[in-house]
């Protein structure tokens, strides 16, 4: 999977080449952009190869900084088509093809993260939600077939590379199955190597395992070191703007995901008891790093597309998803059908939250209204 260390140096790399290439002045880079569009957007079409992928999306993200939103739009529609293509090929075809799709699906997630282009992240979190878990099946019967202590420990590191890149790309459910699995499979190496007639070779196999163990527990550590957001927060402040703290200046890697997504949507956040004034400062903060601003009134409901709910520990949040922005896009994929309401669904008199102790705390709207 994705290195730690290693692997960001060359996410570094990647990136920078696929920004450089449309830096220039905005008509040159919309005529270059619709050129390398038709290109890429043939090459995707023809096959199922994911190297068109790395160049949809330096053309959705440039698209996207020279205000070219049909561009944008048509790069990453045609960069979510093929993940789903490939994530196809990938299930049917399985063995080192399945992992080496994982792979590049992984350098993906920190690209797009990185670019903040929501239909992308959501296509690629469906397809890795697929193929973590077949890759972590396969691997686990590696270590059960497995013939030598060697290769059992060998393909016990390769889960742990599994858990570590869900954990990096913030896939906690991913990651906490795949580490489940670890500890299941080391378990049963512990209970094989107790087994173990010859004293020495005995120490030899738990002296390795205890290894293994503490190798992924570092793996870990250093995932969520280097998370996705982290190296978002790098690449965003490449060219060094700090804060008057020394610290770097608020942006889109300083909020959730859903808020990074877009500008456009409108989030309406509900308490179940007293307000917690910490929790509330947090939200105006991100509210405003999103780029948009906190409301005394509700969200709109013209031009509304549909609602996401969701809910953390004393609180209740409805997003208001608006036709035709990019978080409709985004939410299609990330909301569940159990959290979505179409909007006509929700009565003129307004939405309600679904727990019947909420009451509204807090509105953050998008900066011109909707």
């Amino acid at each position: 999977m994705l290195g730690m260390i290693g692997g960001l140096s060359a996410l570094v790399l990647s990136l920078n080449g696929v920004q450089a290439a449309y830096t220039q002045n905005a008509p040159e880079a919309a005529a270059s952009l619709r050129i390398a569009f038709s290109e890429a957007a043939r090459e995707a079409k023809i096959s199922d190869a994911l190297d068109p992928a790395y160049e949809l999306l330096g053309i959705a993200e440039s698209a996207q900084q020279y205000s070219l939103p049909q561009i944008a739009a048509d790069a990453a529609t045609a960069f979510a088509d093929l993940v789903k293509r490939a994530t196809a090929k990938a299930l049917k075809t399985g063995g080192s093809a399945t992992e080496d799709t994982l792979d590049q699906f992984v350098d993906l997630r920190f690209m797009a993260r990185t670019a903040n282009l929501p239909l992308p992240q959501a296509a690629l979190d469906d397809a890795m939600t697929n193929l973590f878990p077949l890759v972590s099946a396969s691997t686990q019967a590696k270590i059960d077939a497995a013939a030598t202590w060697t290769e059992k420990l060998k393909y016990a590191g390769d889960l742990a590379d599994l858990q570590a890149s869900a954990t990096q790309i913030l896939k906690e459910d991913l990651a906490r199955d795949m580490g489940a699995a670890f500890d299941q499979e080391t378990a049963q190496l512990e209970t094989l190597a107790a087994a173990e007639a010859d004293p020495a070779e005995q120490a030899r196999m738990l002296e390795g395992l205890a290894k293994a163990r503490q190798s992924r527990d570092a793996r870990i550590v250093d995932a969520n070191a280097n998370n996705m957001n982290v190296v978002a927060a790098l690449m965003q402040n490449q060219g060094g703007t700090l804060s008057d703290g020394g610290t770097r200046a608020p942006s889109e890697v300083d909020v959730p995901e859903e808020l990074a997504a877009g500008t456009q949507s409108c989030i309406e956040t509900g308490f179940t008891g007293k307000q917690d004034p910490v929790l509330l400062r947090g939200l105006q903060v991100s509210c405003i790093n999103s780029g948009r601003l906190p409301a005394q009134n509700r969200c709109p409901i013209a031009n509304l597309a549909f609602l996401c709910y969701g809910a953390a520990p004393g609180t209740e949040r409805m997003t208001y998803v608006y036709r035709g922005t990019p978080e409709e896009l985004y939410f299609q994929h990330k909301c569940g059908a159990d959290k979505m309401v179409n909007a006509d669904q929700v009565p003129a008199s307004g939405a309600a939250f679904r727990g019947t102790n909420v009451a509204l705390g807090f509105t953050c709207a998008p900066p011109t209204g909707q």
